[in-house]
Parts: C-alpha cells; sequence; structure tokens
C-alpha cells in the first residue's frame, strides 16, 4: 500500500485528517513559543531596565579604585570564619560580588570568575565571592573558591553596593528565592549591585569593576592583566627596597 498523500484534499481520510491535525498543532505550538519566547524576553529587558534605572545612583557612589576598602569578617559555606584581614596578610584580594545563587546570571557570573581563580591564585593573590543569603538556590556544580555570605548586606552596604529594588520587582524576586536584609526601613528593600574589586597588599583598590546591568560578564583579561602589573610592581619594589639596604 503505498503513502497516502498529505493535504490531498480528495483522499480526504481519517489517517489524512490526523496528519493535518498534528502538523497544525505543530505549526500553532511553534508560533505560541516564538511568541512566549519574544514576550519573555521583552519582558527580562524591561525588568533589567528598571534595575539598570534604580541602581545608577549606588554605582556612581560606590567604593572606587584609589580608595581603602573596609574591612570585614563573613563566613564560608562550612560557617568558617574569614576576614579581610587575614586574606590581604598573604598578599592582593580580589572580591567578586555577585547576586546569589538565585539568580541565572549571578550563576553565570560565577562561573565565568571560576574559569580565572587558578590563574588569580598562581599570580599569588587570594579570591573570594560574596552574596547574601537566600531563601533557596539553584542547583549547580561545586567551584573551587570560597563563597561568603553577606548577612543583612552589611558589606555591600558598607562599599556602596545596595540599592532599593522597585517594588514591582520584588515578588519575582521573591518567588526566585531572594531574601532581601532582615534589618531594614519600612519599604526599603536591598539588592546587591554586582562588582569585582582587586585590591592590593594594604587593602587599596587597584581596580573596580561595577555594571548596573546585571546580565554583562565578568571581565576576566582586564583583571589578571592588573593583578600581573600590580604583582610586577610589588616585586620591583622589594627589588628597590633590597638594593637600597
Amino acid at each position: 500500500m503505498g503513502a497516502i498523500p498529505f493535504c490531498t484534499f480528495r483522499f480526504y481520510t481519517g489517517i489524512d485528517r490526523l496528519i493535518v491535525s498534528r502538523w497544525g498543532a505543530r505549526s500553532i505550538c511553534m508560533s505560541e513559543t516564538r511568541t512566549n519566547q519574544s514576550t519573555a524576553s521583552q519582558e527580562a529587558d524591561r525588568d533589567a531596565e528598571l534595575v539598570m534605572a534604580a541602581s545608577s545612583g549606588a554605582a556612581s557612589r560606590a567604593l572606587r579604585a584609589a580608595r581603602r576598602a573596609s574591612l570585614f569578617s563573613l563566613t564560608d559555606a562550612t560557617g568558617r570564619l574569614v576576614a579581610l584581614e587575614d586574606l590581604l596578610y598573604d598578599g592582593p584580594v580580589v572580591l567578586h560580588f555577585f547576586r546569589g545563587r538565585w539568580c541565572s546570571f549571578g550563576e553565570q557570573s560565577l562561573d565565568d570568575f571560576a574559569t580565572a581563580y587558578q590563574e588569580i591564585l598562581a599570580l599569588g593573590a587570594n579570591a573570594v565571592a560574596i552574596a547574601p543569603s537566600c531563601k533557596h538556590t539553584r542547583p549547580g556544580a561545586s567551584r573551587p573558591m570560597r563563597e561568603l555570605t553577606d548577612i543583612d548586606m552589611k558589606v555591600s552596604r558598607a562599599y556602596g553596593l545596595a540599592f532599593e529594588l522597585p517594588a514591582g520587582l520584588r515578588s519575582s524576586y521573591e518567588a526566585l528565592g531572594y531574601a532581601p536584609p532582615s534589618v531594614r526601613k519600612a519599604d526599603n528593600w536591598l539588592v546587591p549591585l554586582p562588582a569585582t574589586y582587586l585590591l592590593d597588599r594594604d587593602g587599596i583598590v587597584a581596580l573596580a569593576f561595577i555594571d548596573v546591568d546585571y546580565r554583562n560578564h565578568f571581565n576576566c583579561e582586564s583583571l589578571l592583566r592588573t593583578l600581573k602589573a600590580l604583582q610586577a610592581a610589588h616585586v620591583a619594589m622589594r627589588g628597590h627596597v633590597s638594593w637600597t639596604l
């Protein structure tokens, strides 16, 4: 028996109807999928624009290069206390502030940071990631660097990296697992601004990477170039001091 022609209306049988129905459903489904993806993309862009507008003020006031970073102590995933002062004792330190594991963009920035982690260590620096606590996290692969929990965003606020999220976005952030600081004023709903800092041995900011668009990826190459220059300057200074002595 030969194949039944598709859409040959003269021989329109029950099987033909089934085929047409499936193709029609598939076409409608694909069209709806494209429409839904387009709508979701537009909504995501709109949400990002709201966040960028809300965080621009904080970005302009955040900790900048040539300034001294405030010392802090935070706990890692094992509950161990990690002090910035102790990290600086061993050499330069990279601080990577990210939105948290509840956010897919935060996870991506953490992956980017992880790819540079071993090179950072090889250049004689320490590196930690910092994020506020959240109600639940997305499952993800373990990463080599320590992740510190910024309870109530104390460090983020000290570094000028906290801003108030627009009210229209708060329910969606909570649904994703974000938990705003518990100590806050009424109608004050803070979220962190992503940033990466390279501190020299004295705690002075040698490089500050701050971007109000949380969808942008972290620039590892700029960080590594600056760290190499920083370490080269340190070696040259030590050689100069030894020569003068």
